[in-house]
């Protein structure tokens, strides 16, 4: 490209298409949510997609690679969610335009080709150019000096915590250098770029990082120490938005053509017009989490109350707090998805293909948090009235508000001062910490697979799956570990297939000479193909381990799992049809026991439309209709219509399942070769997800055999106890339910009668009290028989009378109180007494006006609790 590019189409477009004519390939960007790494909540640097390639697993055969990555961050350093939307430059999604190498070239050529992009293809002034490198890398000194001729006193070096790039604390790590851009007044540059403050890499806006190379080439073990790399790779990430502000010439990232189209329609939406400063916030907060939510959405994430939904539901219910600032009180945030989409859509058409759907579930989250707002303002109000004489919101309260109804401290904080009061925001942090410390604790660790430490490896290379032809087949272990007894085995090939695409890994035994393992699942982890397995005969060795094995498939398995598989396209297109084409499949799990579908709809299926669904499904089913699968070019199978799971990550070559003319999918999964393999679909369930989302449950063959002889043996156990046939089994069954409750309305009648009668007893001898009559009596019944007692107390309670009772058992004991409405007229309100009578007696209690119950863990104080009542029922209506 001849010019300069300005929008930031051509500069993505730009990036990519210069590194292409370095040969590289162009990789599509990965979902925003992980397929097959259970250690991260989202896609949160451009390398994630490559982490076993960086191990050496490369079954694709990169050299080289380019792409724009979405990515979220929703924590770390310079990502805590309350901050974004408050500078110009941090956001919780963003691209990462990024260049790779893998094995091939290495600093020499990427420092070169970083500054030719820079300054002569997008030509930016090179007096405004900075650089960093680690502090010991001598190498990266002299190519950045011998190539971009700056002055040395510009290429800067730091220790290890700004220029030591690694993933954590074991595996794959190096080198970085960094690219800065001074966007300050050239005239106080040299008296600011070296400052530890003010300068690069320091706390400020200014000199702002655009371009980060990371050189890997050791990979760090526990003890410390650092191992070179067989392989020397390069990871380089470059901040899409920043660099577009740059280039555009614009101070802040919102000011960019990614962001002000979404802000224009802010404040043409809200009538508010858009600041550029503090009054600015809300826009700023609601375009950015606009783009988070809809771009996890539309690749499979839903809001939920755990994991990652709960961290996107937080996001969202931040935007919409911000668009109710705005004056928004109706939904907001769904009327941008369209300009959202507008604006990406080219270069991300996931955007575009899932509009309607995002729109949608946005729009049902925004009317759920809209009344969970208003319900903690009524919260709040609450916590403020039980403060009393404490000025203090605590902490734990502000948590509350933050947790459950989405307050973040800093509303809390605005209510607090309005009543004049304060709020414990060391408190707040203090419960933030503890739940974060829950949320680490609870967070899947998986198999470290970014490292050799604790593997024993005798070969690198990728696991090769022939598991479509084959149930079985001869191979050998490339690499292995031990785990508390539990091996993790990699392959050179295998007939097992791994966990992926809501498929279940498969089981089945690796055998060798005097050595048998069986293999309970198979996963993948960052496209590393790893058998989880236990010994059942032998012993595991190096020398065991090292020789031929013979690895089977549970074959039985398999077929049921096939049988599941096939089901679930045949669900989905049957649903198409029956409820409309906005279905599209939000998840699913195929397993040999049965299957769960998961789809898009927005609202409950009526029984005849389930019955519709499975009438059509077993259609196909018993037209054996055949199921091929052909191998195309990704365009080409989109081409011919195939449908593909928003969210899953595909290769240039994809394979299409297709069922007759009935469904035709993109699919890596295993399937039957035709459908009258599956025997029958029986749906089991059809019941709500979360908003905008239905699930499908069901069974097939050998599953669905067994529902039919269950339900065959009910059937026949109701007709033997009920003594008549199957058409009569409900007249019978609705007779009985009819006679029991006319047998309960019965007893209760008794019941009742009963406890009049022994209320006799209590109503005898009256104290009176300022005009009340007061019954107190202490007794020792069984708690079932003292619920009875009150109620006959409360059906024959004489005019202007209340009667306190109290019940000792062995080790607990309730107090309870019952007054009359022409005494609750005069002040004594059950509830407010019994409160008082339970704190003496050491419990708890409350309830209605005309009658309250206390419990009690100390029997023993129950008679000093009746004997303080006639003194609190005196005061209460003396007054």
């Amino acid at each position: 490209m001849s010019e300069t590019p300005k929008t930031s189409a051509q500069v993505r477009e730009s990036f990519i298409k210069f590194f292409e004519s370095k040969n590289h390939t162009f990789v599509r960007s990965a979902p925003v949510v992980p397929q097959d790494d259970p250690t991260l909540m989202f896609t949160n640097a451009g390398m994630n997609q490559f982490k076993a390639i960086f191990l050496g697993d490369n079954a694709r055969g990169l050299k080289r690679a380019v792409n724009s990555q979405k990515c979220i961050r929703v924590s770390g350093k310079h990502n805590d969610l309350d901050e974004v939307g408050r500078d110009t430059y941090h956001h919780t999604f963003f691209e990462m335009l990024g260049n790779w190498s893998f094995g091939d070239y290495y600093k020499e050529e990427a420092i070169t080709w970083a500054w030719e992009l820079l300054t002569e293809v997008w030509k930016l002034d090179k007096n405004r150019l900075f650089v960093t490198v680690f502090e010991d890398d001598d190498e990266a000194f002299e190519i950045w000096d011998r190539v971009s001729h700056l002055p040395k006193e510009r290429i800067m070096r730091f220790n290890a915590k700004s220029n030591f790039w690694e993933m954590g604390d074991t595996g794959p790590c190096g080198p970085c250098t960094e690219i800065h851009y001074d966007r300050g007044d050239i005239a106080t540059q040299k008296e600011t770029f070296a400052d530890p403050i003010k300068g690069v890499n320091g706390t400020n806006d200014r000199y702002i990082e655009i371009w980060n190379n990371v050189f890997m080439q050791y990979e760090r073990i526990s003890s410390g120490e650092l191992i070179p790399l067989k392989a020397k790779n390069v990871d380089t990430g470059m901040g899409f938005e920043r660099v577009c502000a740059i280039l555009q010439g614009v101070r802040s990232n919102y000011d960019t053509d990614v962001f002000s189209p979404i802000i224009q329609k802010i404040a043409e939406l809200s009538g508010v017009p858009y600041d550029q400063g503090s009054a600015g916030t809300p826009h700023r907060v609601i375009a950015d989490h606009l783009r988070s939510v809809s771009f996890a959405i539309a690749d499979g994430a839903l809001p939920s109350n755990d994991g990652r939904g709960y961290v996107l539901r937080r996001i969202l219910r931040r935007a919409s707090r911000f668009a109710r600032l705005l004056g928004q009180k109706e939904p907001f945030l769904c009327k941008l998805v369209q300009v959202l989409s507008d604006t990406m859509g080219d270069a991300f058409p996931e955007i575009l293909a899932r509009r309607d759907f995002v729109t949608e579930v946005i729009r049902s989250e925004e009317d759920r948090f809209i009344r969970t707002l208003d319900a903690g303002l009524d919260r709040f109000d609450k916590i403020a009235a039980e403060l009393g004489s404490n000025k203090v919101v605590p902490g734990d309260k502000v948590f509350v508000l933050y947790d459950t109804y989405g307050f973040p401290p800093d509303l809390t904080r605005i209510l607090a001062e309005e009543k004049g009061l304060t709020a414990d925001e060391v408190g707040f942090e203090k419960c933030m910490e503890e739940q974060k410390a829950r949320a680490r604790g609870a967070q899947k660790q998986g198999i470290n697979t970014m490292g050799t430490e604790g593997w024993t490896v005798f070969s690198d290379g990728s696991t090769r799956f022939v598991g479509y032809e084959f149930s079985s087949c001869g191979t050998k272990v490339l690499r292995y570990r031990e785990d508390k007894g539990i091996l993790s085995i990699v392959l050179e090939s295998t007939p097992f297939y791994a966990e992926m695409g809501g498929e279940v890994g498969e089981k089945g035994v690796l055998v060798s000479d005097g050595l048998e393992i069986s293999v309970f699942d198979t996963i993948k982890v960052n496209d590393t193909v790893i058998h989880r397995g236990k010994v059942v005969v032998g012993t595991v060795e190096e020398a065991s381990m090292g020789g031929l094995f013979f690895a089977t498939v549970n074959d039985d398995l398999r077929k049921d799992t096939r049988r599941n598989h096939s089901a679930t396209h045949l669900l989905q297109a049957a649903l198409r049809e029956v409820l409309g084409t906005h279905v599209a499949q939000q998840g699913s799990h195929v397993a040999p026991e049965g299957l769960r579908f998961d789809f898009s709809h927005f609202s409950g299926m009526t029984a005849e439309q389930i019955a519709q669904v499975e009438d059509l499904v077993n259609v196909q089913v018993m037209a054996t209709l055949p199921i091929t699968t052909k191998v195309m070019k990704l365009e080409d199978a989109q081409a011919t219509g195939a449908m593909a799971l928003f969210g899953e990550k595909y290769e240039n070559d994809v394979r299409v399942v297709s069922m007759g003319d009935f469904s035709k999918e993109l699919c890596g999964g295993l399937h039957a070769s035709n459908t009258g393999e599956i025997g029958m679909v029986k749906i089991l369930a059809e019941t709500s997800v979360s908003a905008g989302v239905r699930r499908i449950e069901a069974v097939t063959g050998r599953g669905a055999l067994k529902l039919l002889r269950d339900s065959t043996a009910i059937l026949s156990g109701l007709r033997d106890r009920l003594r008549c046939k199957d058409e009569s089994l409900l007249e019978r069954i609705d007779n009985s339910f009819e006679n029991l409750k006319a047998l309960e309305k019965t007893l209760a009648s008794v019941k009742l009668e009963l406890a009049t009668l022994a209320a006799s007893d209590i109503l005898k001898e009256a104290v009176n009290v300022n005009g009340v009559s007061l019954y107190i009596k202490e007794m020792t019944v069984a708690e079932d028989k003292f619920k009875d007692l009150l109620d006959g107390v409360q059906a024959k309670l004489p005019k202007g009378s209340a009667v306190i009772l109290g019940n000792k058992t062995h080790d607990s004991g309730s107090i309870a109180v019952i007054v009359e409405k022409s005494v609750q007229d005069k002040g004594l309100k059950a509830g407010e007494l019994v409160k008082l009578l339970a704190e003496i007696a050491g419990g708890k209690g409350g309830g209605r006006p005309d009658r309250a119950q206390a419990g009690t863990r100390e029997p023993a104080k129950i008679s000093a609790a009746l004997a303080a009542a006639i003194g609190f029922i005196q005061e209460k209506i003396s007054k």
